[in-house]
C-alpha cells in the first residue's frame, strides 16, 4: 500500500510540474476581465485518516463535484460536494466508513502577471455524514450507523492552463470535523478538471 501512495503521488508531482511549462502557451478565449467566471470540477484522489480516526480506517479513495465563481481575479467561492470511502482497519467482517462532504467557501489565488495558471489558497465549512452499513459481529447485528456534523476544511491548490477553458486543478485540504467524541480529521490531495462554462 505504501508503494502505491508514492506512485500515486510521484504520477501527481509528474503530471503538474510537466503541464505547467506547456500550460503557458494556451490563450482563453472568454475575456479575462469579465466577471463573474463560472467553473465546474470533477475531481479524483486519495483521502488519508490521521489520529484517532486512522486508527479505525485505512486511507481510501475520494471524489467530488465542485462549482466554483470568480468574482475577480484573485477572489472567488466554491461549493462542493465530496465521497470518501475507508476500508475498515480493525475488522474483516466490519463494512466499510463513507463520508458524504457538502462544503462551501472562499478562495484566494496568487495571480503572476504574465501567467495564465495561477495558485490559490481556500477555506470551506459545511457537513459532514458518516456511514456505516450494518454487519455481523461475533453473531451479534451492529445496526447501520450514520450522523452529520459540522465541520471545516482549509488547504492549497494549483490551476494549470491546459487549453480553451479547460485547466488542471490540484489540491491538498485537511479536514476536521466536529463530533460527540472530538473530532475526525483527514488530508485529501485530489487531482481534476476546472471547465469554465
Amino acid at each position: 500500500m505504501e508503494t502505491l501512495k508514492k506512485s500515486i503521488l510521484i504520477m501527481v508531482l509528474l503530471t503538474f510540474f510537466s503541464a505547467f511549462a506547456y500550460s503557458q502557451n494556451y490563450q482563453r478565449s472568454y475575456k479575462s476581465n469579465e466577471y463573474p467566471q463560472w467553473y465546474m470540477s470533477g475531481m479524483g484522489g486519495i483521502s488519508f485518516p490521521i489520529g484517532n480516526f486512522g486508527e479505525n480506517y485505512k486511507s481510501g479513495p475520494t471524489f467530488g463535484v465542485e462549482l466554483n465563481m470568480k468574482v475577480n481575479k484573485e477572489v472567488g467561492f466554491f461549493g462542493k460536494v465530496g465521497y470518501s470511502i475507508y476500508p475498515n482497519k480493525t475488522s474483516s467482517s466490519a463494512p466499510d466508513g463513507k463520508y458524504l462532504e457538502y462544503t462551501v467557501g472562499p478562495r484566494y489565488s496568487f495571480n503572476a502577471k504574465n501567467l495564465k495558471s495561477s495558485l490559490f489558497l481556500e477555506a470551506g465549512v459545511g457537513g459532514y455524514s458518516f456511514i456505516q452499513d450494518s454487519y455481523s459481529l461475533n453473531g451479534a447485528e451492529v445496526a447501520e450507523y450514520t450522523s452529520t456534523d459540522f465541520g471545516m476544511n482549509a488547504g492549497f491548490g494549483g490551476i494549470l492552463n491546459l487549453g480553451t477553458n479547460v485547466d488542471l486543478l490540484f489540491k491538498a485540504k485537511y479536514h476536521n470535523i466536529l463530533t460527540d467524541n472530538g473530532s475526525t480529521s483527514f488530508i485529501e490531495p485530489v487531482l481534476g478538471l476546472d471547465v469554465n462554462f
